[in-house]
């Protein structure tokens, strides 16, 4: 402590699946770090908290964690359906691993603390001091950095201190969820609901105590999403659903910060915008960015350059932006009116689609593997429209 002022060569904003994966990976290279949430774990989280394979990878390689039945239900049970109709019913090639995100947050948050992370949990951010490298806290504390990490969600503040904006708000989605009573067996089935809602999807995932039943979508299109999600949790959940809480939140939905940061802070996980606008897998991606964005801010530290961090992170978290890229491409295919009949019939017959889906989830194929297996004549298609996002919004993107 140098003047009143504890300094860490990593500070963290947001204790979440990417801020305590920042923390551990800066414990386990020797960096001295803090990690601050203006909550108190456990909380709540808005999430369908499926951990796909490629999340259990990340959680095993930065935590040394494995899933396991006191955490999780395990199913391999998927239902494909289309506005409420059931196109196909079917078992994934991969064990499918559904959790709580109050739990599993509060988990990888103990590790981290654990491994020597200093906690500032039940705090929140007064003032911001970049000349300084430093942060003054509600209760008047003041913490230095070499490099600061905002992992704190998709209405970040440390991305808003220097953007100006958390996102983009006709690109960011709007997502709503419910927790429906009634625990579920082993193999209970999940399903996803590709038109339950314009440009976005609707989940029911089976859980140990309850069913997580939500939609969402871009929330700058005009549609009633509080609506739609009425009448899915009707439709999906019936008597059940009566009376439950709905909660909303923002969350990305394919628009991602194409430069993750300013000088010596940077920003992961939702923060980033790193969520698949067509998988929705968002987990793995925090806990991997939280992690790059470590080894990113331990090379700028050595180097005595903690203002090249953002150039170094943005190397190294590219094969993320590169898949994000191809699908906000693709998702053409799979929410465009043009493509629509197709996809719906593809959903109902095609093993080839239902794999792909799977292998993307379990990290056993990439986006430019299957855009290099789409026929050419849907390929170019699919090309004419390569913003990513629906015609009436990229006119206006466009303006």
């Amino acid at each position: 402590m140098v003047d009143g002022v504890k300094t860490y060569d990593v500070v963290v904003v947001g204790a979440g699946p990417a801020g305590s994966s920042a923390a551990r990976r800066a414990r386990a290279l020797g960096l001295s770090v803090a990690v601050i949430d203006r909550a108190t774990f456990p909380r709540h989280k808005l999430c369908g908290a499926l951990l796909s394979g490629r999340g259990q990878k990340a959680m095993r390689d930065i935590f040394g964690l494995e899933v396991d039945p006191e955490h999780f239900l395990y199913s391999r049970k998927v239902a494909f359906k289309w506005d409420g109709e059931t196109l196909a019913e079917f078992d994934a090639p991969y064990d499918l691993t559904y959790t709580y995100r109050v739990d599993l947050d509060h988990r990888l948050l103990r590790e981290a603390i654990a491994a020597g992370a200093e906690d500032y949990q039940g705090t929140r951010i007064e003032t911001f001091d970049d000349a300084a490298n430093a942060l003054v806290l509600a209760d008047g504390t003041r913490i230095g950095y070499g490099v600061l990490i905002g992992a704190d969600g998709a209405a970040s503040p440390v991305a808003r201190h220097i953007f100006g904006r958390a996102f983009d708000p006709d690109k960011i989605g709007f997502a709503f969820e419910a927790e429906v009573p009634g625990g579920c067996d082993a193999d209970a089935r999940m399903s996803i609901d590709f038109r339950i809602v314009n440009w976005g999807y609707g989940w029911n995932f089976p859980k140990l105590d309850t069913r997580t039943i939500g939609l969402g979508s871009i929330r700058s299109l005009d549609q009633d999403l509080k609506g739609k999600m009425a009448q899915y949790l009707d439709l999906e959940a019936g008597a059940a659903g009566e009376g439950v809480k709905i909660k909303g939140a923002h969350i990305p939905l394919g628009d991602y910060q194409k430069v993750p940061g300013r000088g010596n802070i940077l920003l992961a996980g939702d923060a980033a915008g790193l969520v698949d606008g067509i998988t929705g897998e968002g987990l793995a991606y925090a806990m991997e960015s939280g992690a790059e964005a470590v080894a990113a801010a331990a090379e700028a530290l050595k180097a005595g350059k903690p203002a090249t961090a953002t150039g170094l992170y943005r190397k190294r978290i590219r094969y993320i932006h590169t898949e994000l890229d191809k699908a906000n491409k693709l998702r053409h295919f799979e929410y465009s009116d043009r493509f629509s009949s197709l996809f719906k019939e593809k959903l109902a017959t095609s093993l080839t689609m239902r794999k792909a889906f799977f292998d993307l989830l379990a990290g056993e194929t990439t986006y430019s593997a299957i855009e290099r297996r789409i026929p050419k004549q849907i390929a170019g298609k699919i090309a004419e429209k390569m913003t990513g996002w629906p015609s009436k919004l990229a006119g206006r993107l466009r303006g």
